[in-house]
């Protein structure tokens, strides 16, 4: 068997660069650790592993080991996962190399009374507990209907029922068999609950009281969050599993390309051979690995720069782009000018249209009368085409002389040249007619306007409508006439503008002249008496001003005096209040004092019994462990005498582990090369690389 150096002493394993504190620090029996906590934040998976594998193989003289070793959870949850989604209980206690007795289930240092430093007695915290609890259950899929109310006012019935089902999800294949109020508190020491001394028997039989249900409530939240937190590690070590397996044909040797490699992988393989080298010279820095470690970092750190390099030109390139985009007009601007003249034009069109809905029902009357023309002429050309057959049918059977026909092409010719003559009639007539239109409906336009002008200044003057003002009951209003006009039956206009409407206006003209003079007289007359109220509200004015700072010093006066007696009101009611809440208070005091005293009376005659039974199971215990502690000191003994025997032959045997050291190097360069041409042994650890031959 060959010695080593420090060998009292424990390997360092990757947790020890990870968490320098240890895990074995006050604030680890209230989580799982905190280098379990970073183990999954930041992906230090294995460090966290094989720190927990190491320590579970050290022997203990003394039995299981305590939360104080190495923090209270974080070796019971760090076994690796089982296949499938079956959970195996990671709380049963290690025993000890020579075997502890039935009284050795539970070290000592898990009876100190350790004070649980949250605020279970607080209001808010026990309502974020329930909440989290029964959200907990229902997705979890409990049997049994919960609500808030459940974990509020808890019966002994619903504590049992939620503590079984929480503990057989971390103990799958558990049955409980003895007393529950007996099983709970070893179940929790079992688990290595940090306050597990503040769950007792008793509390365990009042469960649903104010002093008990606190301290409950708080120990069911812990196991939800255990539960929590294996599972999550549980999903996160298959996930590592599948993905170890994904890329089992890669090779970890931080000596190849860094690019292609995770620095936590390649420092993991740094920690890997550091630790052989440590178990085969006790020297913990390597100069060899450690520069090719630096270098391979070198490597990535070149291959990081010109990754930012090409990155930084990338950059420029967008900035470039997005300034040239910035600098062109924007497409939405652009658009919206098109909209603002496409609304133009659908206004102009709208206004169009309003406009041609007139003239389009003209236009059909046009369209009309020119439609019964067109039948007329096609009546009138039916009419001469049938007289020409008729003509053509008598000269055809008419017998002609040479003589008499050419009197009839000359009197052809003459017809034509008289069919010329009245076609060119016919067009100047057109012509006049076209111009006397277009100056009939100039003549009809300024008609309409002069009509409508008069109409308007006859509405101003209230001769128009007949009930107007000054209308007296006659019909002034102006309206064009052009039936009447063009027949000749009547006037053009609907009334005589010379002799009807120029009496009534010049009547009208006069009694506005007399009416304005009238008007002008008592403008004067007004203006005196303004003058004269004027001078009467100045005098108001005066008193008014000073009735106004009279009554601004009475009404602040009077706030004053309203504010002191509405201050002195709200102290005294202020006063009465705090007199009420007090008594209140002193009632709720007394209630509680009267019912804590009852209590106290009854947990105390319980105690009294459970002490006197704990004294005779303490005393036989305490024989066993005196028992057990000779044995230990000499099991001591015997491996302090086989530690100087190791430590002797260490003196002898170090030149040879010197040079052993390079041949085991070269070994392992050559294991490493064989994991890469054989990706099926990439996990086997040869054990030669751990112990050193005789």
């Amino acid at each position: 068997m060959t010695s080593y150096p420090n060998a009292m002493q424990p390997p360092p394993s990757a947790s020890s660069y990870n968490n320098p504190a240890g895990a074995g620090s006050g604030n680890s029996r209230w989580s799982v650790s905190s280098g379990f906590r970073q183990s999954i934040n930041g992906g230090h998976r294995n460090s966290i592993l094989n720190s927990s594998v190491m320590m579970s193989q050290r022997p203990s003289p003394m039995g299981p080991l305590t939360g104080d070793d190495y923090g209270a959870l974080g070796s019971s949850v760090m076994g690796p996962p089982t296949s499938g989604n079956r959970r195996v209980s990671s709380f049963a206690p290690r025993q000890s190399m020579n075997g502890p007795g039935p009284g050795m289930g539970f070290s000592l240092l898990n009876n100190i009374n350790i004070r649980d430093p949250r605020p279970v007695k607080d209001k808010g915290f026990q309502r974020n507990l329930v909440l989290h609890i029964v959200n907990f259950l229902t997705q979890t899929g409990y049997p049994h209907v919960i609500t808030n109310k459940n974990l509020t006012q808890p019966t002994n019935k619903d504590f049992q029922d939620i503590f079984k089902f929480l503990y057989l999800k971390l103990e799958p294949r558990y049955e409980f068999q003895k007393k529950f109020e007996e099983e709970v508190p070893i179940l929790l020491k079992t688990m290595r609950y940090p306050a597990a001394d503040s769950i007792s028997k008793t509390s365990l039989y009042t469960v649903g009281t104010q002093h008990s249900w606190p301290n409950m409530l708080a120990m069911l939240g812990w196991m939800v969050d255990v539960i929590t937190i294996i599972d999550k590690y549980n999903e996160m070590m298959e996930a590592q599993q599948m993905s170890n397996a994904h890329n089992r044909d890669r090779d970890i040797d931080p000596k190849m390309d860094m690019t292609q490699v995770s620095p936590e992988r390649a420092l993991y393989h740094y920690l890997t051979k550091t630790y052989r080298v440590w178990m085969l010279t006790g020297n913990l820095h390597d100069p060899d690995i450690e520069e090719s470690m630096a270098k391979s970092f070198q490597r990535r750190k070149e291959y990081a720069e010109d990754e930012v390099r090409s990155l930084d030109v990338m950059n420029d390139t967008r900035r470039q782009e997005l300034e040239a985009a910035r600098a062109e007009v924007s497409p939405l601007i652009a658009l919206e000018g098109e909209q603002k003249t496409l609304k133009k034009d659908l206004e102009q069109f709208k206004k169009a249209i309003e406009h041609g809905v007139p003239r389009i029902e003209e236009v059909r009357m046009a369209n009309e009368e020119t439609r019964k023309n067109i039948i007329n002429k096609e009546h009138k050309l039916s009419d001469v085409e049938r007289a020409k057959r008729e003509v053509q049918e008598i000269v055809r059977t008419q017998t002609t002389t040479r003589a008499g026909l050419e009197t009839k092409i000359e009197e052809r010719n003459r017809l034509r040249r008289k069919e010329d003559s009245l076609k060119q009639k016919v067009s100047d007539f057109e012509e006049e007619q076209r111009t006397l239109d277009k100056r009939f409906q100039e003549g009809e336009s300024e008609a309409e306007r002069l009509i409508t002008e008069y109409n308007v200044l006859a509405v101003k003057i209230g001769i128009v409508p007949r009930s107007g003002k000054h209308a007296g009951g006659q019909d002034f209003e102006l309206r064009l006439d052009l039936d009447n006009a063009i027949s000749g039956t009547g006037s053009l206009y609907s009334i005589e503008t010379k002799n009807k409407a120029e009496r009534t206006v010049g009547a009208l003209r006069n009694q506005f002249t007399t009416n304005v003079n009238e008007t002008e007289n008592e403008l004067m007359a007004l203006k005196e008496d303004l003058d004269h109220l004027e001078d009467q509200i100045a005098d108001k004015n005066a008193e008014i001003r000073i009735k106004e700072y009279q009554f601004g010093l009475l009404s602040k006066k009077h706030q004053e005096d309203k504010e002191s007696a509405r201050t002195e009101s709200a102290n005294r009611q202020t006063f009465t209040e705090s007199q009420e809440e007090q008594l209140q208070a002193m009632m709720l005091e007394i209630n509680q004092n009267t019912t804590e005293a009852d209590r106290l009376e009854q947990e105390n005659t319980l105690m009294e019994r459970q002490a006197a039974q704990n004294r005779e199971i303490y005393n036989r215990r305490i024989k066993e462990i005196l028992a057990q502690l000779t044995d230990a000191k000499q099991h001591v003994e015997e491996q302090v005498g086989l530690v100087q025997t190791m430590a002797s032959k260490e003196v002898e045997d170090s030149d040879q582990q010197k040079k052993h050291v390079h041949q085991v190097v070269a070994a392992d360069n050559a294991m490493e090369l064989q994991r890469r041409n054989d990706p099926e042994n990439l996990d086997v650890v040869p054990e030669r690389d751990l112990i050193f031959s005789q």
